[in-house]
């Protein structure tokens, strides 16, 4: 009879504790079509939509073509962006080696990256441009940085063997001063942008000289690496003011932002940035007819950048010189022959290593704007 007593009690409680829980619960609302839901606030002048960063509104490690877009905007319409940590947001402070070893081997052949989207812009077709202007980048309160054990990730960071066991650290990101401390003794001035920005996938791209394959059996492209419709593409000069020119290969475009970063060095040798989220990067997408490009481009105030992304460091050379050459052969404040571009290339183009990391790495060209001096 005791025996029955007890075990009719622990039934009891634990009715009661599933009670208890799904009343905790919030309401739960009726799924809808995230590219129905209206998402336009008020802001003074123009269209203003804001996309938050759900589990609806995120994918984690890759671009489906097949995914439905989470907002539908016009050509030259404004969005603030909300973006999550890696894998989901389950990247945390607290989060040890051993719980972002398992999240990388959760995901296999895909990014670690959380990307928000896509959003489908009104107008846009295969063979146009999608210029996006970043308008504003708000990062939210913590930051990290790691590098994965090499003793089981050989090939994942420049210098992986020579660090078998991994490390992480998490950075408390004042914004109020935009800088964040190292160490103590060390601070760090904030410079955020992002770190994968993307338009639909390119159904040419090629297949891959090294790494995992780029899709999954269920057609999706891995944010791993970077390519024409850029992606993971690390170029730390997109930050703030900036505006990146993009060739469109999918109707609507098909935005996604992710990979956020508030600091990177050219190279971003041991895997990650300075890894962060953002409460908000406010973008303006534009569709530019008139505008045919391969590769990527990027303007700043002060320079024309030109992109290029091979796994061979060279050919990724060749490819963003090629890109600066063209530009200035084609531009109109000063028109010059492809020989002139080339030596001018050669003259002043400062060309960098984005970053050797990302299977694909990346070189970027950058043209200062104060050559140009004609009336």
């Amino acid at each position: 009879m005791k025996r029955l007593l007890t075990i009719t009690a622990i039934v009891a409680l634990g009715v009661g504790a599933g009670f208890y829980a799904l009343a905790q619960q919030p309401y739960q609302l009726t799924p809808m079509d995230e590219a129905k839901r209206e998402r336009a606030v008020s802001a003074g002048g123009g269209t203003y939509h804001v996309l938050p960063a759900t589990l609806d509104t995120t994918q984690w490690g890759w671009l489906d073509p097949n995914e439905k877009p989470k907002l539908v905007v016009n050509s030259g319409d404004t969005v603030a962006v909300e973006t999550m940590m890696h894998a989901h947001n389950a990247i945390q402070p607290g989060s040890t080696m051993d719980d972002i070893v398992k999240l990388r081997l959760a995901n296999p052949g895909g990014g670690p990256h959380s990307v928000t989207g896509p959003i489908y812009v009104n107008g846009a077709e295969p063979g146009d441009t999608m210029e996006i202007r970043i308008k504003k980048i708000v990062p939210k309160a913590f930051a990290t940085n790691f590098h994965l054990p090499g003793s089981q990730f050989p090939t994942v960071g420049q210098l992986a063997p020579e660090f078998p066991q991994g490390f992480v650290r998490y950075y408390y990101l004042d914004w109020e001063k935009r800088q964040a401390e190292f160490k103590p003794g060390i601070t760090i001035d904030l410079q955020p942008f992002p770190g994968t920005i993307a338009v639909g996938v390119d159904p040419n791209e090629p297949a891959p000289k090294a790494g995992p394959p780029i899709k999954d059996a269920k057609g999706r492209t891995s944010t791993l690496r970077p390519w024409k419709n850029g992606s993971n593409m690390d170029v730390n000069e997109l930050q703030e003011g900036s505006t990146l020119y993009i060739p469109v290969f999918l109707k609507g475009g098909l935005i996604w932002t992710g990979d956020s970063h508030c600091r990177q060095g050219n190279g971003e040798v041991n895997l990650t940035a300075l890894e962060c989220a953002y409460r908000e990067i406010v973008i303006q997408p534009v569709v530019r007819k008139d505008l045919k490009i391969e590769w990527p481009r990027a303007e700043t105030a002060s320079h024309f950048i030109m992109m290029g992304f091979d796994e061979d460091l060279n050919e990724a050379m060749k490819i963003a010189v090629r890109e600066t050459v063209k530009f200035l052969a084609e531009q109109k404040m000063v028109p010059m022959s492809r020989d002139e571009a080339y030596a001018l290339t050669s003259m002043v183009g400062d060309c960098r290593v984005s970053q050797v990391v990302d299977v694909r790495k990346g070189v970027h060209c950058m043209v200062p704007k104060n050559i140009f001096v004609k009336k």
